[in-house]
């Protein structure tokens, strides 16, 4: 089968931003009814970004998100809806804190606890952006997938060569079919695949829905192994997000910079550093993943 045509599948840009709309039952009450992303069970990155919506319809306009701190506790169920629950921890003069709780089948599946902040000036410096070729010299990943179709299993091409909600451009290509020892490093380019609208807390909820995709795989990278391996069990146990650029509007190229420090104890720990075209620092993000490899 031509790889080019498996490839022209619809673009689930839509998709995402649909997911960012909640249904608000009550003032600090939120469901989502619609169809939930992912394979197995939710995405987390899906869980993030709508935890986020939910807090942020709670603080005035003049908060923005700072800081969000979450723990995947359950699978998330792919065909069931979402319920949010928000508890107005705190409102200060210019800090307002707020948990958020995603429960399906009356359990807990997911706990976030995020900070807005008022805008306020201070000291400021970044750390320079790595150096590494510019997007327009890469080819993107559904390209890389389409040269290399023949190590894909044939009952998951389509899959892999749908056209996501993002284009990725890895600068580290190693392929999840066919994976590589390498530095525990993995930086890649990303744009979304249609125009977020111009509200600024969409686009840092894109950001964070993105954030979970891929930070925990430099972790494997040292072994030979990826997501894919089929000895491993893998999940995401806490996620941690700081927003460093209040009106950032994803509208090009961004850089997600990533490595893992340390990887022992069944645990393994991914860093993210999200930079503009320009090198400006948009965002920081941590992530812990649980790895176990199956003996045989």
């Amino acid at each position: 089968m031509d790889p080019k045509k498996l490839s022209q599948s619809e673009n689930s840009f839509e998709s995402v931003i649909d997911r960012l709309s909640l249904e608000q039952l009550d003032t600090y009450l939120f469901r989502y009814k619609g169809k939930n992303a992912g394979i197995v069970r939710i995405f987390g990155g899906q869980v993030i970004a709508q935890a986020y919506i939910a807090a942020n319809s709670t603080v005035s306009e003049e908060m923005y998100l700072h800081s969000l701190h979450a723990y995947f506790l359950r699978p998330g169920i792919i065909k069931q809806p979402v319920l949010f629950t928000v508890d107005p921890v705190r409102d200060g003069k210019s800090f307002f804190t707020r948990t958020v709780k995603a429960i399906q089948n009356n359990e807990i599946i997911f706990i976030m606890t995020a900070s807005f902040q008022k805008e306020e000036d201070g000291l400021t410096h970044s750390i320079e952006m790595p150096k590494v070729p510019d997007p327009d010299q890469l080819k993107d990943e559904i390209q890389m997938r389409e040269e290399n179709i023949e190590i894909i299993p044939k009952e998951l091409r389509k899959f892999f060569l749908k056209k996501r909600e993002y284009t990725l451009k890895c600068v580290e290509w190693n392929d999840v079919f066919d994976p590589k020892p390498m530095p525990p490093v993995r930086n890649v380019w990303l744009k979304p695949n249609g125009d977020i609208p111009n509200k600024a807390f969409l686009h840092h909820a894109f950001l964070a829905y993105v954030s979970d995709s891929g930070l925990l795989a430099p972790c494997l990278y040292p072994h030979g192994m990826s997501y894919m391996s089929p000895d491993l069990m893998m999940a995401s146990l806490d996620h941690a997000m700081w927003f460093h650029k209040r009106d950032f509007l994803w509208n090009d190229w961004i850089l997600y910079s990533t490595d893992s420090p340390y990887t022992g104890g069944s645990r393994g720990l991914g860093r993210g550093t999200f930079f503009t075209r320009q090198g400006e620092v948009i965002a920081s993000v941590t992530q812990e993943g649980l790895f176990r490899v199956k003996k045989t």
